[in-house]
């Protein structure tokens, strides 16, 4: 995969629509949000996506996945 910021960025936001998910009775996001980070980061490794790469197209990932899920959950 040729990891430039759009290719990330897409790469990322397909797996947010696959994998983020309103947890019903969620008491503490940040288990949550670590969870989907590790999630995040090993797919994205697994397609030849850095750590670096992600925080290159996104910041910082726990904020941005905390965006992600808080919006998802706003939605539900």
């Amino acid at each position: 995969m040729k990891n430039n910021n759009a290719a990330v960025e897409s790469f990322v936001a397909n797996w947010v629509a696959q994998n983020v998910r309103s947890v019903p009775g969620l008491t503490s996001l940040p288990p949550e949000v670590d969870r989907l980070a590790a999630g995040l980061t090993g797919d994205a490794r697994a397609e030849g996506i850095s750590g670096s790469d992600l925080n290159r197209a996104l910041g910082d990932i726990d904020d941005y996945l905390t965006g992600q899920y808080e919006q998802i959950a706003a939605a539900a």
